[in-house]
């Protein structure tokens, strides 16, 4: 077998192949100082076996999430104390990445429940479900498109992206708008939602305890006016108030797939809202 030959010098172009790191990051570290490379006759820059050991050292610490000026003053202050101190950063940052990946692996274990719990139940028959409080966030905007429905739930989740889980695992939701649906127009939304389940995140609202009119279907929403007259029909034949506005929730939709067909969304009706309870 051939064995490596080491060389006592290195070019930057052949550094940044050995090591996978960016020509660009090279120069970087030289400008913090971090590493010193020399010059040869033709101006290139040549690298030797100490900035060897040093980018080693560096890409190490940089794979933990270690600051670029937390190296640099290792490096400059490299003793036994100095070594202590930082495998105490170290095994503080692996430990800080052992907990977010167990989120993650949570994350994707709640998306996985959602949606085998989504492909079963029935479709299509008005059902009366009993659900406890929800508590929920929520922004509002005028929606008549799925690019602009799309939009509207990736600035909610921005606006809690340090304190809520992976978009792909939360459970999402929209309110019918009312006017709208007073004019014959059911592909109108004023506000998207998502349901907190973790008690540590504030919620904006609320969805009460108690029953709701429910329905679920597959495929287009272009069946949301087909569904909602049908709850109406429903609650009208219970006597019930009309104060309650209505709302759907997607437990299949396209973060989980790109076949229409493949959408299971549910729509409900809290049956006993008073006048703005749901707003």
């Amino acid at each position: 077998m051939e064995r490596a030959r080491i060389k006592d010098s290195y070019t930057i172009s052949e550094i940044s192949r050995l090591f996978g790191i960016g020509i660009d990051s090279l120069r970087y570290y030289e400008r913090l100082g971090v590493i010193a490379p020399t010059r040869a006759a033709n101006g290139y820059r040549i690298y030797g076996l100490n900035d060897l050991y040093r980018l080693a050292a560096i890409k190490e610490l940089r794979s933990l999430g270690l600051g670029m000026e937390a190296i640099k003053r290792y490096l400059e202050h490299q003793d036994i104390a100095g070594t202590k101190a930082l495998l105490v950063d170290e095994e503080r940052l692996i430990e800080e990445q052992i907990v977010a990946l167990k989120l993650q692996q949570e994350a994707i274990e709640r998306r996985r429940d959602r949606i085998a719990a989504a492909e079963g139940g029935c479709f299509g028959s008005v059902e009366v479900l009993s659900f406890p409080i929800r508590r929920c966030v929520r922004i509002s905007g005028h929606v008549e498109r799925d690019e602009e429905m799309d939009l509207l739930i990736s600035r909610l989740h921005r606006r809690y992206e340090n304190q809520l889980p992976l978009l792909g695992s939360l459970t999402v939701g929209a309110f019918f708008d009312c006017e709208a649906l007073a004019q014959g127009r059911a592909n109108v939304f004023e506000s998207v939602f998502f349901i907190v389940e973790d008690e540590s995140v504030p919620s904006d609202f609320e969805l009460p305890a108690g029953d709701y009119l429910t329905v679920r279907y597959r495929g287009s929403y272009a069946q949301d006016a087909r569904f909602l007259a049908e709850l109406a029909r429903a609650r009208n034949q219970r006597g019930m108030c009309e104060d309650a506005a209505p709302f759907e929730i997607y437990e299949i939709d396209n973060r989980d797939t790109a076949c229409e067909e493949e959408f299971i969304t549910r729509v409900e009706i809290y049956l006993q809202a008073e006048p703005a309870a749901l707003g």
